[in-house]
């Protein structure tokens, strides 16, 4: 069967067993690998042979330029295709990938969405695969790799903002009527009890539990503090770098602070402005300050693997890297999240990302995830039925935050006295969908839309102040 795999320079310095010998890449060999312009992470996949199927592993390649940037988007294409790839080895005869024709898509939505659970997948996912092979298929097209789709198309009319009418042609694969997205949040109160028996490790009265052996607890719930306050993105929280973090203001100036997200890490390589709480700031400070350096005193020499292609930096000012290679600066701007992981102090291999984990290592995404699965096991051994996932905490921001910011439109638009009925709605709803949109660092505003479906599921978050929302969730206790 076909098998996917995903790049992995730092394997080019490793060594590997096989049948007792020992192999490893010489140091022309490494060289060469290295010109190649690998990126870390991309998928590829190797036929049933085990040879490289060129044409497909340069479409992967050229994913980043097509709108496929997101190195989770990236996996999931990757998944897509090789999940194809199988059902047309299994069950369309060994066809092959350009072979394919609308007749293998019709047995394909009849495997995956017709057969009986748990084979059949939801509606969301098929039109998820359908978007990745429709990428491919129409990339293969325009390379003169394949000859046409094997998708049918069908033309509607959609009318623009500005009041023309263009023709668009979709992929009559696609479902109808799928939700792309599922908004499961927290009310302020669950919230708190994962965030206290679940990553603290407490009773649910509130006491300690004697029998708790959690190392990370307090790094792990200021994780989750971050998450839930500031809407970040999983993959954007774990990259950040101690270095970035902004200065405390003096005591009581003020509540929270803009904070400017790096391009390079969040969604679609496009930077915003958050809103970093005060409180946020100085736990994140004391973090850096204590625990963080504790990690480092256990292993005052990171372990071994841990960063086997650092970027070694000796100096940094204004957002700049000076780096010991060639003495050349960098933009902590333009660095991915990958290269963010690499980042080191020349002189004493410390890791620069804020996040580290035992070993002095940083903190990959996927570590994270299993925190927060463990912590959710934990609180229904106890009798809380939570399953909280870190991008569960970024849609719980979402939704407290709107009906926030739709209550202080309300008391806005009232103080002002608004005659116009037109224009008070859209000041009422407008507004603080786009702030929301900015916060969250959505490219299309429908993508906010989600939102306001969940905003009569939570009376409570309609009694507050925007500023509420801090403040409420820092009367549970420090994170």
């Amino acid at each position: 069967m076909p098998q996917l795999f995903f790049t992995d320079l730092s394997a080019l310095r490793q060594s590997v067993t096989l049948d007792g010998v020992v192999h490893t890449l010489s140091v022309d060999e490494i060289t060469a690998a290295e010109n190649l312009d690998l990126v870390d992470g991309m998928p590829f996949i190797l036929d049933q042979d085990g040879s490289y199927n060129h044409d497909l592993n340069r479409f992967f390649r050229a994913c980043p330029t097509l709108g496929v940037r997101s190195p989770n988007s990236l996996r999931a294409y990757g998944r897509d295709i090789l999940i194809w790839m199988r059902f047309l080895a299994e069950r369309r005869d060994n066809k092959s990938l350009w072979a394919a024709d609308r007749h293998d898509v019709a047995a394909f939505h009849a495997a995956r969405r017709l057969a009986l659970p748990p084979a059949r997948i939801s509606a969301a996912s098929w039109n998820r695969s359908i978007a990745a092979l429709d990428k491919l298929y129409g990339w293969a097209v325009e390379e003169g790799v394949n000859a046409k789709s094997p998708f049918t198309y069908r033309q509607s009319w959609r009318r623009t903002n500005s009041g023309s009418v263009m023709t668009v042609a979709g992929n009559a694969a696609t479902e109808r009527g799928a939700r792309s997205h599922d908004v499961r949040f927290l009310s302020l109160d669950r919230y708190l009890l994962f965030r206290e028996i679940g990553l603290r490790g407490r009773l649910p009265d509130g006491s300690e539990d004697p029998t708790w052996q959690g190392r990370n607890s307090e790094r792990n719930a200021l994780f989750a503090e971050l998450l839930v306050t500031t809407g970040l993105r999983l993959q954007e929280a774990a990259s950040l770098l101690w270095i970035e973090l902004p200065k405390l203001e003096p005591a009581g100036v003020v509540r929270s602070r803009p904070f400017r997200l790096a391009s390079a890490i969040g969604k679609g390589s496009k930077g915003r402005v958050i809103r970093l709480p005060e409180r946020v700031l100085k736990c994140l400070q004391e973090y850096a300050a204590l625990e963080r350096a504790n990690v480092l005193m256990r292993h005052s020499q990171p372990s071994s693997g841990s960063n086997e292609h650092p970027i070694r930096v000796v100096g940094h000012d204004r957002g700049m890297l000076l780096l010991e290679k060639n003495a050349a600066r960098a933009s902590v701007d333009v660095l991915t999240p990958r290269e963010r992981s690499r980042l080191v102090w020349a002189e004493t291999s410390e890791p620069l990302c804020l996040w580290l984990a035992e070993g002095a290592r940083p903190m990959p995404p996927v570590a994270w995830e299993v925190v927060f699965r463990r912590a959710s096991a934990r609180c229904r051994r106890f009798g809380v039925d939570l399953d909280v996932t870190p991008h569960m905490l970024r849609h719980t921001f979402a939704v407290h935050m709107l009906s926030l910011l739709v209550r202080e439109q309300i008391g806005w638009v009232l103080d002002e006295r608004r005659s116009h009925i037109g224009a008070a709605y859209r000041r009422l709803i407008g507004d603080p969908l786009l702030k929301l949109q900015r916060l969250l660092g959505h490219s299309r505003i429908e993508s906010t839309h989600i939102y306001l479906e969940s905003l009569e599921e939570s009376q409570e978050m309609i009694d507050a102040a925007v500023e509420a929302w801090e403040l409420r969730i820092n009367a549970g206790g420090p994170p």
